[in-house]
């Protein structure tokens, strides 16, 4: 994860390394700095040509060492690809703070972090005419889909030959892509593979490798031993942002992204951008999934499964009627309960920026301490116990545990499903779930007067996340893990009434939905522009009315997260930031 980029060098510092440089390059200024390395504009005295030389950051070089550095360097040297940016040289220089002259010293000096002789490792490339991607993207936003399609081709080539010559990239981003002539160029294989093998002592740095919006979930999860599929997952992500402006999964900090990377699905990219043909929108799907298995194999897969639905015509503009068919989907649920719990217990306008009444914080209490995942919690009604799923990857189960201390309880069996998203009835004597399977289900289980929880019934083999009406009679479910129809079920016994039907031509596809009152139903649903919109909708079914319309001039797109109560709807907005808001809504009689 990239933490604050650290300052650049002192002039007094830049000066140091053109001396100590001075008889291989002559450093012209300085290009960008980022969270691991300053890369200069030079030009090379024995060939007479512009280059880029990249210094890596002190402290890292420190905790990395020049000879790792070096050997790993090594490697990505013999990486000859016309889509991966070359390596010309690379080394080390060591200078002294105290010097006047910086002269060049050997090897085997001092190299302890915060001692008067620092060692600087650097490598040489061309000097690139042109953008990079990310520049390019925040200047278009959304790029035309052939043209997405071929730089994502382009970098799946480079990425597959690196793959297969041993050499996984590890930090795939925008920023790390180059475009020469239009044609896209991998830059940075050198630091990401040499910071890899530094383990634990990259924390020293006070940064982490990899960039939180574009780590595969594994990566995310510290593991070491990545593979191809890691960077395919990164591409998957990339390409998702050049075709709908945003990466999968956005968040005001670095921890609230990696928590959706491991818990959250990503909204189709054609829900987000109508015009994705089926089989890109797939292809992306399948790169983003959780499990490394469920992926492509390779990058070469990849780039064919999206060159070939390039090709493919364009799906209609209508979003709903003319949706791609779904892949199985694995068992992993949105994590908007810790967004839409925080809403829950705000009440106002919350936007930092514009004021508001101050709310003070107090003490943070650690409720929950096992090995595993621990995510998506539900408060209960009276405020002293919390539901939530926990366990391993792909073995979640529903636990609560008091808030004040206490061992955990387990109110789930031994099923071969992930269970998740925990729900409390209104009276705190009732927990609804649901099962991560391709259709879904839905559980209840409840707790008798003594307060002892019984087994769990299954209530229905199909549906997702559920909202319990305010009477706790009926329970609101979306019809998949990803969302589509909206259909209500009696808590008790009868079969489940669609209220929104996603199927028919023209239908609008939920996302998000909960309860106004008993008798209205509110939900969010992608436009055929693929914006978000709030609808009401009366919970005996029938036409949905449109409450908040996507305004370009006035704010930002609904996220999607909300939760409501006592008739006010908390909401999320985000473009490059989320902010929450409150808007009063009027009942339905």
């Amino acid at each position: 994860m990239s933490g604050p980029v650290p300052p650049s060098p002192s002039v007094d510092g830049i000066g140091r390394l053109a001396r100590a440089l001075s008889d291989r390059y002559t450093l012209d200024r300085e290009l960008g700095a980022g969270g691991m390395a300053t890369v200069y504009l030079a030009h090379d005295i024995k060939h007479d040509r512009k280059v880029a030389v990249k210094v890596l950051r002190p402290e890292l070089a420190a905790v990395i060492g020049a000879e790792r550095f070096l050997a790993e360097i090594k490697v990505t040297a013999n990486l000859q690809h016309p889509h991966i940016l070359p390596l010309f040289d690379s080394g080390q220089v060591v200078v002294d703070a105290r010097s006047e002259n910086g002269e060049r010293r050997t090897a085997g000096a001092d190299t302890v972090l915060g001692s008067p002789i620092s060692i600087l490792l650097f490598y040489v490339m061309p000097y690139v005419e042109g953008i990079s991607l990310r520049d390019m993207m925040s200047r278009e936003k959304q790029l035309p889909i052939q043209e997405a399609v071929r730089i994502a081709g382009e970098v799946a080539s480079a990425l597959d030959y690196a793959h297969r010559h041993g050499v996984i990239h590890r930090d795939i981003k925008p920023e790390n892509i180059l475009l020469h002539d239009g044609s896209a160029l991998v830059a940075d294989f050198g630091i990401a593979l040499a910071a890899s093998k530094a383990g634990s002592r990259m924390t020293e740095t006070g940064m982490s490798l990899g960039t939180p919006q574009y780590m595969s979930p594994e990566q995310a999860m510290g593991e070491r031993d990545l593979d191809a599929r890691s960077d395919i997952y990164a591409l998957g992500c990339v390409l998702y942002e050049m075709l709908t402006g945003e990466a999968p999964f956005t968040g005001p900090t670095a921890q609230a992204i990696v928590a959706k990377v491991m818990t959250a699905l990503p909204t189709r990219p054609v829900q987000l951008r109508s015009t994705v043909p089926p089989a890109i929108d797939d292809a992306i799907m399948t790169a983003l999934q959780k499990l490394p298995a469920d992926r492509f194999r390779t990058a070469a897969e990849f780039a064919a499964a999206i060159a070939s639905g390039a090709a493919a015509t364009h799906r209609s503009t209508n979003v709903t009627s003319a949706r791609p068919p779904r892949r199985s989907i694995l068992p992993w649920v949105a994590a908007v309960v810790a967004c839409a719990a925080a809403a829950f217990f705000l009440g106002g306008r919350l936007l930092g920026r514009h004021g508001g009444a101050p709310i003070e914080l107090g003490k943070a209490t650690h409720i929950t301490w096992d090995a595993g995942l621990e995510v998506m919690p539900a408060l209960s009604p009276d405020g002293k116990s919390m539901a939530y799923a926990a366990g391993p990857i792909g073995n979640l189960h529903v636990m609560v545990r008091a808030v004040g201390g206490g061992r955990e309880l387990r109110l789930t069996g031994d099923t071969i499903n992930p269970e998740y998203a925990p729900a409390w009835s209104p009276d705190g004597n009732a927990i609804a779930y649901s099962e991560l399977t391709e259709a879904g289900g839905i559980w209840i289980v409840r707790r008798d007067a003594k307060g002892h929880w019984g087994e769990p019934v299954r209530r229905l083999n199909y549906g997702s996340t559920t909202y319990w009406s305010p009477d706790a009679r009926n329970l609101l479910f979306t019809q998949s893990v990803t969302g589509g129809s909206l259909l209500v079920l009696p808590v008790d016994s009868g079969p489940p009434r669609t209220v929104l039907d996603a199927s028919r031509p023209g239908a609008l596809f939920a996302d998000f939905a909960g309860w106004l009152s008993n008798s209205t139903i509110v939900f969010t649903a992608h436009d055929s522009r693929g914006e978000v919109q709030l609808f009401s909708l009366p919970a005996a079914g029938g036409t949905p009315v449109p409450i908040i319309r996507y305004d370009p001039t006035r704010h930002a797109s609904l996220r999607g997260t909300f939760v409501t109560r006592n008739g006010r709807f908390y909401f999320t907005t985000e473009d490059r930031q989320s902010d929450i808001w409150v808007m009063q809504l009027r009942k339905a009689p």
